[in-house]
């Protein structure tokens, strides 16, 4: 009863809190234009506030091994408050603002690694893929809910971006403080979730070679990831010249779609395995970028054109966006590499800091292939690293038949 109580507990904030970054987090940088008027250059230079803790957050929960997984994700919800107060009530100056933007994002990037992790020792037994579907089902209804009050707050005025109080973000931390609540009911409910708890030595990070199969995907997904946050948007907006409120509408669509999709995928997990998982995510990334660059090319030589070229943009976006449910095999691989349960939070902090890494030192890269080649062979790159992904799937293959 206890284990299906912290389940619930578990499901509940998570769910708040995709609620809470909704409001906030992902609508960062309408909040630097409006407020701050940043320019072009300045706005890239804040991305080193915003994505540096995922790079970083791997050694602050290195640097803590007394701290179980749920007291981290505790420390994480209390950072990402203390970065909204500061931003949403105390209209803080430039400098101010970039030290609460790098504590509110090292809160939510300590949180990504541990969430999943937590949500592994609640699964029953043989049902992890199902609960790690279900759980990120959760998070994207959180995130859809939000994504409409987004586009009903701004459009009838009752959020707004200008100097003084932030209303959003506001909102924002309202939900936070009550996730916040309920994580520590959770680590009272089940105490056992605290697997990190040791004697309290520092100890190396567990990098370790047979683990490289899950740090290569990772690194791939990091590079892939750039499709959904930066260029699936370009098509929308540059290629078609259409604003953030169409954005939000189909950021609901994909994050309804997405709702069915993430435990689809858990279970597919469950019945099939990480190998088939892995095989799946490569075929299905492959033909969903493939089909983004063929609607790519037909909107900019002019084969697609109105409606048609609407359709297969606003698909594109779609599909895209449900790449990012394929996370889920990523995880259940680094579960079934793994020495010992420590190992698996560790290593998918780790895990994340090699995807931001690689994040953002392609996104230049990628940015001069769309201006100077053309927005189709962005979408092609990101189908051709698929193969990183059959390749890691025949390893694993044969590993098995060694063992046997």
């Amino acid at each position: 009863m206890d284990k299906e109580r912290a389940r619930r507990l578990f499901l509940t904030a998570f769910f708040l809190f995709a609620l809470a970054n909704g409001l906030s987090g992902s609508i960062i940088s309408n909040y630097f234009k409006d407020v701050f008027q940043v320019d072009s250059v300045q706005r890239g230079l804040l991305e080193i506030p915003r994505e540096l803790p995922g790079v970083v957050g791997v050694f602050v929960i290195a640097a803590l091994p007394s701290l179980g997984n749920v007291s981290l994700s505790v420390l994480g919800f209390a950072l990402y408050c203390v970065g909204l107060l500061v931003l949403g009530l105390f209209s803080p100056g430039y400098f101010v603002m970039q030290l609460f933007v790098f504590t509110y994002s090292l809160g939510d990037h300590m949180v990504m690694p541990i969430r999943d992790a937590i949500a592994m020792d609640l699964a029953d037994e043989g049902k992890t893929g199902t609960f790690l579907g279900r759980y990120r089902g959760m998070m994207t209804l959180g995130s859809m809910l939000a994504s409409a009050l987004v586009f009903v707050g701004f459009r009838v005025g009752f959020f707004y971006f200008r100097t003084g109080v932030i209303p959003s973000f506001c909102a924002a931390l309202v939900f936070l403080i009550v996730a916040l609540a309920l994580l520590c009911r959770l680590r009272k409910t089940l105490p056992a979730l605290d697997v990190r708890k040791r004697s309290g030595e520092r100890r190396r990070l567990p990098v370790r070679r047979r683990y490289l199969p899950y740090y290569i995907v990772t690194a791939v997904y990091g590079f892939q990831k750039r499709m959904r946050l930066v260029f699936a948007p370009w098509v929308i907006i540059e290629l078609l010249s259409m604003g953030a409120d169409t954005v939000a509408l189909l950021g609901i669509a994909a994050y309804f779609c997405g709702g069915w999709v993430a435990p689809l995928i858990g279970k597919f997990l469950d019945r099939y395995g990480v190998q088939k998982g892995l095989v799946l995510e490569s075929t299905g990334v492959a033909g969903v970028f493939l089909f983004a660059a063929w609607a790519a090319s037909g909107i900019v030589n002019g084969s697609l054109r109105g409606w048609g070229g609407m359709a297969a943009a606003f698909a594109s976006y779609i599909l895209i966006f449900l790449t990012d449910h394929f996370n889920s095999v990523h995880v259940m691989l680094m579960r079934e590499l793994s020495e010992s349960p420590a190992d698996v939070m560790e290593n998918l902090s780790f895990g994340l800091s090699v995807d931001h890494v690689l994040a953002v030192t392609v996104s230049g890269l990628l940015g001069a292939v769309w201006k100077y080649v053309g927005p189709q062979y962005v979408f092609l790159l990101g189908a051709a690293v698929c193969t990183v992904h059959l390749g890691v799937a025949l390893w694993l293959k044969r590993q098995r038949r060694a063992a046997v």
